[in-house]
């Protein structure tokens, strides 16, 4: 250095205190609550597609809807009624595939045409049915799987009376294909 050159005095250098603990935690929150809020978010948006799917299939079946009652099972689903004898309104006790569970819809239009009105009690233009399930418990059990357990009650109601007719609990398997949720099994148990 030459003569008569002044040197500044530096300015004191403050390393970064590092940040106090509980800024860390509050950050760390953040970004939990965002990532948790995503995946409650996904978990919602999925238990009400759930819910819908069920609900189709449920109201498909009491309005005797074979489309609605058939487009709620996955193509490969398979509809099985835990039983070692015939039940009531069903012509088999295990339905492979979409199209043979949309038989059972069908076949249930094809004999109410084919009964002679004079052979039942009842006026049959008078029938409704009402499919009530309780007790549910939806499990989403992975990505794009989940589990549904329900005690369901049909009531029966025509111009002579209105009555339980059966009573009894769906164990279902659901799968989640191309962003819907379809039922890839059902147990029905009486």
């Amino acid at each position: 250095m030459s003569k008569g050159t002044v040197i500044a005095a530096a300015k004191p250098v403050r390393a970064l205190a590092p940040l106090p603990f509980a800024a860390v935690l509050l950050l760390a929150a953040a970004a939990c609550t965002r990532s948790g809020a995503t995946d409650s978010a996904a978990r919602f948006g999925d238990r009400e597609a759930i819910e819908h799917v069920l609900s189709r299939a449920n109201i498909g079946f009491e309005s005797s809807d074979p489309d609605m009652f058939a487009n709620a099972f996955a193509e490969d689903a398979v509809y099985e009624l835990a039983s070692d004898k015939p039940v009531f309104g069903y012509q088999k006790l295990l339905y492979n595939g979409r199209g043979d569970i949309r038989t059972i819809i069908t076949d249930r239009l094809e004999r109410a045409r084919n009964t002679d009105p004079s052979t039942l009690s009842y006026d049959p233009k008078s029938l409704r049915r009402y499919n009530r399930n309780s007790d549910e418990l939806i499990e989403i059990t992975g990505p794009g799987t989940a589990r549904h357990i329900a005690t369901w009650l049909v009531v029966m109601k025509t111009n002579v009376d209105i009555h339980m007719s059966a009573v009894g609990r769906y164990e279902d398997e659901l799968v989640k294909r191309n962003g819907e949720w379809l039922i890839a099994k059902r147990r029905r148990v009486e």
